[in-house]
């Protein structure tokens, strides 16, 4: 009898023991999940689950659908992180014990199209589970009745889990319970699949259609740019070469065109005509510049240089530069300029434009792929897809613009553009899935434009101008004031004659900057107001606000800004304002 009670004693304190095991093991005790199906395939998915951390948890992580979207969680505190395989739910913010939890979210692409029929197909339960399920159920609301068999499938019991759950269709509704008996294991996996008639999705507007198709576009297109790049445009980059002068019988109108291909610049052609003696420049009281003729421009000068100087003047002396001369000539000046330079400095073998348009088309197709994969399954679904991938494909253009800005106008505003284009596809790419993809396609962007920073593949002279007009760029950049303040001391006209060269390097500031402790005569070939500038930033100041009337721009902002502050701080006369004023 002691032998019997001994041997009951140490039963009890056996179970006890793997009772308290059991229950300070994390687990849930109970899950049930509730799906609903739209027309279009998309699928709401809930999750109810009574879960039971042990004291030492302090976070709990689960996985769901690697599509998941618009996920909320309430019962607890909640992070979400994406994987290649699942998106992980994290729960934090509880001392252990029971936590009642629900999970919402949305998944798209639950259907595929087989041709002669279509296939439902849902994960109900994502493998890596943390823990055991103690009690398990799911119920699955479809749009319509149907009359095939549900098939479930398992991690742990393949189709066999049928044998262990209570399965039941009645009017287009799955349920199943799991057997009371039955324990689903820690990293179990449930996927429910339905064979239904080819007609029972809309499928009109199902999500990913062309994704593969375009994204082999994409690949296409990327290696026939390499290899138009490598069969017909590839040159070595140009290094900058020591100039302390700017090329002999050049025009400061034509660097824009002769460096990196942009349109030549009829405004820097007047100034630097100006500062050979051939005109003046006056600004009057109410803003309008006029030009007047000094000496009439001769064989000393290009040819299409002299006729663009004589349709300045075709009517008289004088030229008002918000005239039809003017334009006729900026037109004139444009045309003959690129036509003069294009056979001189650059090869006709290869277009840049088509390995542009090439990029462009890459990026076209992997944008359309991106958005394809993302964009909900709606009927305004395409009209977005267009609107998206139109704009994927601008923010290609913007990104190419960046090869060799700092050589160009407005090279902040072209940065920050692209700065921009490159943020809204990276992210637009990580929403939908293709980050890798859409990083080689920017990658491909800053590729070609940098390729054409200069222009475009050029013949050997092309190379040695635009090698000459690098270095002239870094000398104007870097002299030593003590050097700029001999030469100036020698040709007081250096500051003013080398002016509009450093402008259409974009190293104008710079160079004036440069200047700042110099002293320099009045202009003799520009007339602006009563007093000529003090100094050479005063003048450099002047000098782009003439430019952009010259090229009939709007002032810069920086220089409209600095002007009203100027004018605010300047000390007002006495008597004015009030009545008397």
């Amino acid at each position: 009898m002691r032998k019997l009670l001994l041997a009951v004693l140490s039963a009890l304190i056996v179970l006890l023991l793997a009772g308290t095991a059991w229950a300070d093991d994390t687990n849930v005790r109970e899950m049930r999940t509730e799906c609903t199906a739209s027309e279009d395939g998309s699928c709401l998915v809930m999750i109810r689950a009574q879960i039971f951390c042990s004291p030492e948890e302090k976070t709990f992580s689960f996985p769901i659908a690697p599509n998941a979207e618009r996920i909320s969680v309430t019962g607890a505190n909640y992070s979400v992180s994406r994987t290649d395989k699942y998106t992980i739910v994290t729960l934090s913010g509880f001392q252990g014990g029971a936590i009642e939890l629900a999970v919402n979210y949305r998944v798209s692409q639950t259907v595929t199209d087989g041709g002669d029929g279509q296939e439902f197909n849902l994960t109900l339960l994502y493998p890596d589970w943390p823990c055991a399920i103690n009690r398990y159920s799911f119920e699955v609301n479809l749009p319509k009745n149907f009359e095939s068999v549900p098939t479930l499938r398992s991690g742990y019991y393949g189709d066999l889990i049928d044998n262990y759950m209570d399965v039941r269709v009645e009017n287009g509704v799955i349920r199943a319970t799991l057997n009371e008996k039955q324990v689903l294991q820690d990293h179990e996996a449930i996927r429910l699949s339905l064979e239904l008639p080819k007609d029972y999705f809309d499928l009109r507007f199902l999500a990913g259609k062309t994704t593969a198709t375009a994204r082999l576009m994409f690949l296409m297109l990327l290696v026939l740019c390499v290899l138009y790049w490598v069969l017909f445009l590839r040159e070595r980059p140009i290094l900058a070469k020591r100039q302390t002068m700017p090329p002999e019988g050049g025009n400061a109108g034509e660097v824009p065109f002769v460096l990196t291909g942009q349109k030549p610049d009829l405004a820097l052609m007047v100034v630097q005509w100006a500062s050979l003696g051939y005109l003046t420049i006056t600004r009057n009281r109410k803003g309008r510049i006029w030009l007047t003729r000094q000496i009439d421009m001769g064989n000393e000068r290009k040819d299409y240089e002299a006729n663009v100087f004589r349709l300045l003047f075709q009517r008289s002396d004088r030229c008002d530069v918000t005239g039809d001369s003017y334009a006729k000539a900026r037109a004139m000046a444009v045309t003959r300029a690129s036509d003069y330079w294009r056979s001189k400095i650059f090869r006709a073998k290869g277009s840049p434009l088509l390995l542009r348009a090439m990029a462009i088309a890459a990026g076209l197709a992997l944008c359309l792929a991106c958005f394809d994969a993302g964009v909900a399954p709606k009927s305004w679904r395409w009209f977005a897809i267009v609107l998206l991938t139109l704009a994927g494909g601008l923010c290609c253009r913007l990104l190419q613009r960046v090869g060799g800005c700092h050589l160009r106008r407005h090279a902040v505003r072209t940065v920050l553009l692209a700065v921009a284009a490159g943020l809204f596809l990276l992210v637009s790419g990580g929403k939908c899935g293709q980050s890798f993809w859409m990083f080689l396609c920017i990658l491909l962007q800053l590729l070609v434009g940098f390729a054409f920073r200069c222009g475009g593949p050029r013949k050997k002279a092309g190379r040695a101008l635009a090698s000459e007009l690098l270095g002239y760029r870094r000398y104007l950049i870097s002299a030593s004031p003590s050097l700029l303040r001999g030469i100036q001391n020698e040709d007081p006209e250096y500051f003013y004659r080398n002016l509009p060269y450093a402008d259409a390097l974009r190293v104008g500031r710079k160079y004036a900057e440069r200047f700042e402790h110099i002293p320099i005569e009045p202009c003799n070939w520009l007339e602006w107001g009563s007093r000529p500038a003090a100094s050479a930033m005063s003048f450099y100041t002047r000098f782009v606000r003439l430019l952009a009337a010259l090229r009939g721009e709007r002032e810069p902002l920086l220089y409209r800004l600095q002007k009203r502050r100027s004018q605010s701080a300047r000390p007002r006369r006495p008597g004015a304002g009030g009545e008397n004023a």
